[in-house]
């Protein structure tokens, strides 16, 4: 049995449902900086994929802790994206590969509608990534198979984005909202960016001739302690205000907060099990639990121009992704894999990242010797829980409510060539 061939072919279908199962982890994780392209066996190598994924999560019986005591039956989270990822594979020399790569490997993206109890928390939240990163190994024989010292560094940065329905008008002056009054329907928005380095650290053993890979890679984190940008408050008109509290310090102001990209470590594994089956699994870590309460400073109330006291409320815990899979070589040209992950939820008393479950699978054609298509997606479940945060970094974010066990789907393509 060809096992090099055998190797590459179902390597390249664990990584595209890999990428379509990983891509819904905690956090803000969408994949983080994956490096499976460095062990391709060819000289080089160009890969181009992407990975979209369709979370369908709805909140339901969401209440407002403030004043306004509004109330929503439900309000549906929008929230698709997409994952792109490129990468070239190159030897340098004999012992040397590099890998340059470029891919989003964390964000967010929620979108939860105007005139809603959870408006005022937020009406879109985003968070986008880029990251251009190079990574290499140097290669020693080891008994029948080979290491790798595996080292590389990443330029990445990040656009943070977040809008807020104000209800100040009528929680100024107490009481609940008369049904179906929303008060003062104007937007407030927040742009923040920044930009940072990282880099990671590890090992692999390798035996090819049995398809053998274990890997173990530390990521650094990426350490934004200079996010600036700005907050605009001129969407708060004076509609919906009392004559006496209308707005009258509304403008774009600066503002600025520090937050980080934790630390992570994974570690990886596969091997041939039996003629033209092949197994595979990884444990991934990442210290999410250092996001907690991250003030926005600057901010300055619409009303009366004084300091305002807002914040990004995460209040994540540690998160941990767990998968393993099988995969088969039916032919020279085709192999398929399945495989199955669990992803603890990071949400601890605010939001909705709950534990995931994900059921991935994907096919591998390769249209010639150096051309490689492939197909992947998986269908997963995340569960059902409770957010019940009263808002003490910002009291904005002081709502609460409930959500099901609800779907998430996901698929990635991606082509490479081998030259």
């Amino acid at each position: 049995m060809n096992f090099l061939r055998f190797k590459a072919l179902l390597g390249a279908t664990a990584l595209t449902i890999v990428a379509a199962s990983a891509a819904q982890a905690g956090g803000f994780d969408r994949g983080g900086v994956n490096i499976d392209q460095l062990f391709d066996a060819a000289p080089y190598s160009f890969e181009a994929g992407v990975t979209y994924v369709s979370p369908q999560r709805t909140l339901k019986n969401v209440r407002r802790l403030d004043p306004s005591g509004l109330k929503s039956p439900e309000v549906k989270v929008e929230g698709d994206y997409a994952v792109p990822r490129v990468g070239l594979k190159f030897n340098v020399v004999e012992p040397v590969d590099c890998l340059a790569s470029y891919t989003k490997p964390y964000g967010a993206d929620a979108d939860y509608g105007l005139n809603n109890a959870y408006s005022p928390t937020a009406v879109k939240f985003s968070i986008d990534t880029n990251d251009f990163g190079l990574t290499c190994s140097y290669k020693v024989a080891v008994g029948k198979g080979s290491f790798r010292f595996i080292g590389g560094v990443s330029y990445q940065d990040v656009d943070a984005f977040l809008s807020r329905q104000t209800l100040l008008g009528l929680s100024a002056i107490g009481g609940p909202l008369p049904a179906g009054n929303l008060g003062n329907t104007g937007v407030g928005t927040f742009k923040l960016s920044d930009s940072t380095w990282g880099w990671r650290i590890g090992g692999a053993y390798e035996m090819p001739e049995i398809a053998l890979r274990a890997s173990l890679m530390y990521y650094s984190k990426y350490n934004y302690d200079g996010l600036s940008g700005t907050v605009d408050t001129t969407g708060f008109s004076g509609r919906g205000f009392p004559a006496n509290l209308r707005p009258g310090s509304t403008g774009v102001f600066p503002v600025s907060a520090s937050a980080e990209i934790p630390q992570a470590l994974e570690f990886k594994f596969q091997t041939g099990i039996a003629p033209d089956w092949l197994a595979f699994g990884s444990v991934r870590w990442q210290e999410w639990s250092k996001l907690g309460v991250i003030p926005i400073t600057g901010v300055r109330s619409p009303v009366n121009g004084a300091a305002s006291k807002v914040s990004f409320d995460p209040l994540y815990r540690d998160g941990w992704t767990v998968a393993g899979g099988i995969g088969h070589k039916f032919s020279d040209m085709i192999s398929g894999a399945a495989q199955i992950t669990w992803d603890r939820g990071t949400s601890t008393i605010s939001g909705y990242q709950s534990d995931t479950w994900n059921f991935g699978a994907g096919v591998s054609v390769a249209a010639t010797e150096n051309i490689e298509f492939r197909l992947g997606g998986s269908i997963g479940i995340m569960t059902s829980g409770t957010s019940a945060y009263n808002g003490v970094g910002d009291v904005a974010n002081a709502v609460i409510y409930e959500f099901d066990s609800d779907p998430v789907y996901a698929g990635a393509a991606s082509v490479k060539i081998k030259f």
